[in-house]
């Protein structure tokens, strides 16, 4: 017996020797590097992955050679990551050596041919009668006007508002601390006609029908001037929509329970006016068929999804314009994939809506062309609701749109084109890594990506190491560019980066 106990404990230590001593092997051991050879030839623009999903990467370049690599981050969206770029001298691996070769990327480069929808004006054939008389008696509603939490009573403003003006699809309501003649009769008539004649019927065809709450028969839309000062006087917006106001087991003030649209009642010009409500009876279309096909427990859409639909609803560019440009301007810095803005402190951040726009527009030019439909009605949220319609994984969609934007052709469309020469702007500026020059540390959020144009000596071919945490999920593309004229003095080179 004691034969026995003894044969047992000497088992059981030996089995835990060896597995502290595999365990410390393991922690000891170097950190897999994937060694990547070049091909002999690489056809110029022409993208390769770096296979592998270890922390860290090595590839070979030519002499004499200009790449251009694009490191995108599937990590947490609200965090910075790192990745580190150096270029080194090269270890002069044999070409044709087969140990992890470059694998040339399976995407086809798509310019989307998609532009915003042309603007279908048609003038009444007969003229309305919408008096600035009371239509109807006075009418409260309600609306969050603070940074207090948005399910507290006490942080909503009651409004009690008059209806001035009435179509046979929407009814206009004006706040009564407006003074009379500050929103002129020709200019709510106005409104009624864009609304009834081109917006409405226009966002109903690309998403679906607007849900009539409250029995009424017509979308509520408010003028009021509380939308100058939400959070206390510190936040200025032209409009908005809430999902709560659609719903009608939610009470006041937490709901308003009628299908309906806040606008500011200093409204803009008629280009820029027709763009703001056509995002905002997007916003109200979207909720409508989430509401009508929810089961249970009303799931909005996440936002960064939502704001892109809304986006795509708009017929020109001018609540766009200035988004593109912020996003263009530095991408690494603006997550596509946030579910809720304001808990993400990104509530209305340009860059952000300037990358989920084009990538909605490059998922729409890349799938067919129901894909704003499939969206708008499905009951399933970001990227789920996205990789059911598409048919394909995040990742690859991902992947694909950056190497869309480093390839130059989806800023090459006319459209996008004049937007940002009318702008000054270059569209997107890669940094740029030279030779010789020590290790640089990018910080990159996740959802978001960067740009780097390499440039290898003309006398050896280097060795390119990127390295970054795992955790972060790294996508990295590379491709050979074509010889280019001396490069743009706006550039950022990498010697300006951190590190």
């Amino acid at each position: 017996m004691r034969y026995h106990r003894l044969r047992i404990v000497t088992t059981v230590l030996a089995m835990l020797l060896t597995t502290g001593g595999w365990l410390v092997m393991q922690d000891a051991r170097p950190e897999r590097t994937l060694e990547l050879v070049q091909v002999s030839e690489w056809p110029t623009h022409t993208w390769y992955r770096l296979d592998g999903d270890g922390s860290s990467a090595d590839c070979e370049l030519q002499a004499g050679q200009r790449y251009r690599l694009v490191l995108g981050c599937l990590g947490e969206a609200t965090q910075d990551h790192s990745v580190s770029v150096r270029l080194t001298a090269s270890r002069s691996s044999p070409c044709g050596d087969d140990r992890g070769a470059l694998k040339a990327e399976p995407l086809t480069r798509i310019v989307s041919q998609w532009t915003k929808p042309a603007i279908v004006f048609s003038p009444s054939s007969a003229p309305r009668d919408c008096s600035r008389q009371m239509l109807v008696g006075p009418r409260e509603f309600f609306l969050h006007v603070t940074d207090g939490a948005l399910d507290d009573p006490k942080q909503y403003a009651r409004i009690t508002a008059c209806n001035v003006a009435s179509g046979t699809r929407v009814r206009i309501f004006v706040d009564q601390q407006l003074a009379a003649g500050e929103v002129s009769q020709s200019r709510i008539d106005e409104l009624v006609h864009v609304l009834e004649d081109d917006v409405v019927p226009r966002v109903e065809s690309l998403f679906g029908p607007l849900s009539d709450v409250d029995g009424d028969g017509s979308l509520a839309v408010l003028l009021t001037p509380w939308l100058s000062r939400l959070q206390g006087g510190r936040t200025s917006i032209g409009g908005m929509v809430r999902s709560s106001d659609f719903q009608r087991d939610v009470s006041p003030p937490l709901s308003n329970c009628c299908d309906m649209l806040f606008l500011n009642s200093s409204l803009p010009s008629d280009a820029a006016l027709r763009d703001l409500l056509s995002h905002e009876v997007a916003h109200a279309a979207c909720i409508s068929q989430r509401v009508s096909r929810g089961v249970g427990t009303h799931r909005d859409e996440e936002d960064w999804l939502s704001e892109a639909l809304a986006h795509l609803a708009e017929p020109s560019w001018s609540n766009l314009d200035h988004r593109l440009a912020a996003f263009l301007d530095d991408p690494s810095q603006y997550p596509l994939v946030v579910s809720d803005y304001y808990r993400a402190g990104l509530w209305r951040n340009p860059g952000c809506r300037g990358a989920t726009f084009l990538f909605a527009r490059w998922c729409i030019g890349a799938s067919k062309p129901n894909l704003i439909h499939r969206l708008a009605q499905s009951t399933e949220r970001g990227q789920r609701n996205l990789e059911r319609a598409t048919g394909r994984r995040f990742e690859d969609l991902f992947r694909a749109w950056q190497l869309s934007l480093a390839d130059g052709n989806e800023l090459a469309a006319p459209d996008l084109r004049s937007v940002l020469q009318r702008l000054g702007s270059a569209g997107l500026q890669p940094k740029i890594c030279r030779d010789g020059s020590s290790e640089h540390t990018l910080q990159v959020r996740g959802t978001a990506f960067t740009v780097v144009d390499l440039q290898v000596g003309e006398f050896s071919p280097r060795m390119l190491r990127i390295a970054g945490d795992s955790a972060a999920k790294w996508q990295f593309s590379i491709c050979r560019r074509p010889d280019e004229s001396p490069e743009h003095s706006n550039r950022s080179a990498l010697a300006a980066i951190k590190h």
